[in-house]
């Protein structure tokens, strides 16, 4: 939930994080997302979306949301190796995955409107555990390489910290996590994506209670800190059902029903 929840990094929220119980789900029980609702309030004013996951046992089908767009998911053995992305079941683009072992190597996407240029994303292990993004561009099939590079540093199956770095550093997210189970730890294959494009953050094992993303100018001093808390709520399985996050005027809120 990483990159929604940082959408408020600019009203620099600061709340008090803290979690209870509902439901009488079993401690041990293995649950998938069903349905995921997304509320956001802006300046008073109210507006929600809905996410419905489909699935093969524990392998996701597709994730369609209510404006009649979804995203279909194709695996080979336990990893995803394909997805693609419909608008009112027009096809709008297709991210292709590659993977050493089980490590992802490669992202490229390609987009219907204009076949001929793909965007590219390369996947560095370094041997202190953090992990390089690389960026690329392939304009009929010549791959040009960007300077533009993201850092991620993983935690106990956390994505702790992400920099962006272009030169020098641009920007940086630290995240603070609960123990409790993300809603999309039991769903194959997505642990091994570490794609954060995607609207949720399928990576992590744990679920954020605090973002902290910091910007910088070229000269590598401060120019803005913004920090985002969420509430969040628990059933007794220790799932999260919920994520809030802001006050009456300006709020987001997650909301997942397995």
């Amino acid at each position: 939930m990483k990159k929604i929840l940082c959408l408020f990094g600019a009203l620099a929220l600061v709340l008090t994080s803290c979690s209870s119980d509902d439901s009488s789900e079993s401690t041990d029980a293995v649950l998938l997302p069903k349905k995921i609702t997304e509320t956001e309030v802006i300046e008073g004013q109210s507006g929600s979306y809905t996410y419905t996951l489909t699935y093969d046992g524990n392998k996701l089908k597709e994730l369609a949301g209510s404006d009649a767009s979804r995203s279909v998911y194709t695996y080979t053995g336990d990893l995803i190796t394909k997805v693609e992305k419909y608008a009112s079941s027009v096809l709008q683009s297709t991210d292709v995955y590659a993977y050493e072992g089980t490590k992802l190597v490669s992202k490229i996407s390609t987009w219907e409107a204009n076949k001929s240029t793909q965007e590219k994303l390369t996947f560095v292990y370094n041997a202190n555990g953090t992990v390089n993004v690389n960026q690329s561009q392939i304009i009929n099939k010549q791959e040009i390489k960007y300077d533009t590079t993201t850092l991620y540093t993983l935690v106990n199956g956390n994505m702790v910290s992400s920099e962006l770095i272009d030169g020098v550093l641009m920007e940086k997210t630290t995240s603070t996590y609960d123990n409790k189970k993300s809603p999309f730890i039991n769903i194959i294959g997505l642990k091994a994506l570490l794609d954060l494009d995607s609207d949720f953050d399928f990576y992590s094992a744990n679920n954020t209670v605090k973002n902290v993303t910091t910007t910088y100018d070229s000269d590598g001093k401060v120019t803005k800190t913004a920090t985002v808390e969420t509430t969040n709520k628990y059933n007794s399985s220790n799932y999260v059902t919920e994520y809030f996050s802001g006050d009456a005027k300006n709020s987001f809120k997650l909301e997942i029903a397995y």
